[in-house]
């Protein structure tokens, strides 16, 4: 599969750095193909000098926090690393991207080269949003736009027929469903904030929510191709960051009772989409839209290959923290 960013002149300088010599170079063919200048290093101990001048770096390694530790300890504060491992559990994962040098964890498998490819292409060009990004080009990407609880519904109905038409499993299909609901109920009723940042559902019940027009329209993208299955939902308050979508997941990870909605409201959402997508990737342009994209593989159940969150412009920690992303140009997108 081809990514259909390719910027034309690499423009970003990007340490791979890995102890077996034909993953790295897989690794820096995908970087190249998305537009950075890979500059191999054959592990850690390869490292020269006490800092490394580079903003972006692709880390392959077991996983291990330890050698995480050595590897930041020479980084500049504005570094990113993207962190490529084997299969790990989701709490892993979420412990991995606590780091405010990481938002980007993806496991080594076939599918990596692809979505190392794009995702150098996103940090280069500035260019975050769009479930195109994830696609072939040319593949047919169906939209809705709507406001309100029946527009959800009848969304999801859509999707969901769409899914059996080009014949996903029944127990794939479950799992977009769960994905759908929860990114449409997040979008249309968490994401919203007035003039002053604060939640205009906050205060209301949920069943006096559903009769409500969300202030701004919201609209979901899917597709299908080459045994995937993709979908996205994009917002208009841009309201969500990194910290957030890691302590909703962690609160349901370590609860020790039967989670319920009453309780965790939007925070079990985002922990059951990082538990039913293969991959899980989310857009933000903060006061602007955020953008959530999730992939399913159709043949089977998979469990979460990819979690990602960029940020443009600037950060997603508080004030002073290091940058998360940054590019050359804004673009949101259209929709």
């Amino acid at each position: 599969m081809e990514s259909p960013l390719q910027p034309a002149v690499p423009s970003q300088r990007v340490l791979v750095v890995s102890e077996d010599a034909e993953l790295r170079e897989t690794l820096a063919l995908a970087v190249q193909r998305g537009g950075g200048l890979p500059v191999r290093v054959a592990g850690l101990g390869a490292i020269d000098g006490p800092q490394v001048a580079h903003r972006l770096v692709v880390f392959a390694w077991d996983g291990n926090l330890p050698a995480l530790r050595a590897l930041i300890s020479k980084l500049r504060e504005s570094a990113q690393i993207i962190a490529v491992t084997p299969p790990r559990p989701l709490g892993d994962q979420v412990t991995l991207m606590h780091d405010p040098h990481i938002c980007h964890v993806i496991t080594n498998d076939a599918r990596t080269p692809f979505l190392l490819q794009v995702t150098i292409a996103k940090f280069v060009s500035g260019d975050l949003f769009g479930v195109e990004k994830y696609l072939p080009p040319g593949t047919s990407v169906s939209l809705t736009r709507l406001r309100d609880y029946q527009g959800r519904e009848k969304a999801i109905t859509e999707v969901l027929e769409y899914a059996e038409k080009v014949g996903v499993r029944n127990r794939i299909r479950d799992k977009i469903g769960t994905v759908c609901v929860e990114l449409l109920m997040n979008a249309l009723y968490d994401a919203p904030v007035d003039d002053r940042g604060q939640r205009v559902f906050e205060h209301v019940e949920a069943k006096d929510r559903i009769e409500q027009l969300t202030p701004r329209p919201v609209s979901i993208r899917y597709a299908a191709v080459d045994n995937m299955f993709a979908v996205s939902v994009r917002d208009r308050f841009g309201s969500l960051d990194k910290a957030t979508i890691l302590r909703y997941i962690e609160k349901c990870l370590r609860s020790p009772n039967q989670i319920d909605r009453k309780t965790y409201g939007a925070g079990l959402g985002i922990y059951l989409i990082a538990n039913a997508a293969t991959q899980y990737v989310v857009n933000i342009a903060p006061g602007m839209a955020t953008e959530v994209v999730c992939t399913f593989d159709c043949g089977t159940l998979t469990p979460l290959r990819a979690l990602s969150v960029f940020v443009y412009p600037g950060s997603a920690n508080p004030a002073g923290s290091p940058s998360q992303m940054s590019g050359n140009h804004q673009k949101t997108g259209k929709g």
